[in-house]
């Protein structure tokens, strides 16, 4: 099944997929691990600088490796590529037709930091590009606050929720660049914050409205209440749920736990399995959230 067809089941069973980052072979290896164990599919995304420190091709080629390996499906997608160029040497590493393809799945252009026609402009370059070789791309308007980490200050929601997505403005840029999903802006954020907003239901509704022939997305998948969440994936009938911070969290909190269990211990490798378990039980519990279990 190509990316496409495993988003038209998610949308029409009423579920999402779980898009996790990897930034290390260890999370890897753990989102892995328990999309194996609950039997469901999972995407494996990659930011520009988890790009930067894999590497583009070794990037497509762990990946692939761990399709034989895991016996699942793994859609791979470049996370908030910010430069078209970027984008376009994730289209040209392969062609995509199924979820064992040697390719990315998904390209995820963010040209939120430009103005509206210059954002539509590099999308749709990126669109003719990745079309031609099958993938699908998603695109965004929005700057969505926040960065994948554990922030200890307050959100202005104000001035946040000034920036949220005009159903109007998404229609627009959907229809003039012809994107597949759309990565919309309705009180989710990157990152965790002490007074994290609340999610809008009647905005996605209102968005999913204007929507109607488009994948929505929802980024900034961690810290957000799992009754919010389902409900989110019943409103806007959302596929894809990004989810980055947990995972570093749990990484960074079960490696400091066994460093000092193990002071002595510099043979990386016997620690790691530990680590892996407590970032996979992560996983494992937003797959259980997000209703992907059991559909491979």
């Amino acid at each position: 099944m190509t990316a496409r067809d495993w988003f038209l089941k998610a949308q029409t069973g009423g579920w999402a997929i779980g898009a996790f980052n990897a930034d290390n072979l260890e999370i890897l290896k753990a989102i892995c691990l328990a999309a194996k164990n609950k039997k469901s599919p999972v995407m494996v995304e990659f930011s520009p600088g988890e790009v930067d420190y894999f590497g583009l091709r070794n990037i497509v080629d762990l990946v692939k490796n761990a399709r034989e390996e895991y016996r699942i499906p793994i859609l791979l997608n470049l996370d908030h590529g910010r430069k078209v160029e970027d984008c376009l040497a994730a289209v040209n590493m392969g062609s995509s037709t199924s979820s064992g393809s040697s390719s990315f799945d998904l390209i995820h252009f963010d040209g939120s930091d430009s103005e509206l026609e210059e954002n539509i402009h590099n999308t749709k370059k990126v669109v003719e590009a990745a079309h031609t070789k099958g993938l699908l791309v998603e695109g965004e308007i929005d700057k969505i606050p926040g960065a994948s980490e554990i922030h200890d200050q307050d959100l202005d929601s104000e001035l946040v929720k000034k920036s949220y997505t005009d159903p109007q403005k998404a229609a627009k840029f959907v229809s003039e660049t012809g994107i597949d999903i759309f990565a919309a802006f309705f009180g989710n954020v990157h990152g965790t914050f002490p007074n994290q907003p609340d999610l809008d239901f009647d905005l996605l509704a209102r968005i999913r409205k204007s929507l109607p022939d488009t994948f929505l997305s929802l980024h900034g998948g961690s810290g957000i209440p799992a009754d919010q969440v389902k409900q989110a994936i019943e409103v806007g009938k959302i596929v894809k749920v990004n989810v980055n911070t947990e995972l570093r969290q749990a990484f960074r909190d079960a490696l400091t736990e066994k460093l000092g269990e193990k002071p002595n211990e510099y043979a990386m490798y016997k620690v790691m399995p530990d680590v892996i378990l407590s970032v996979a039980a992560v996983v494992e519990s937003k797959i259980d959230i997000f209703g992907s279990a059991g559909r491979v």
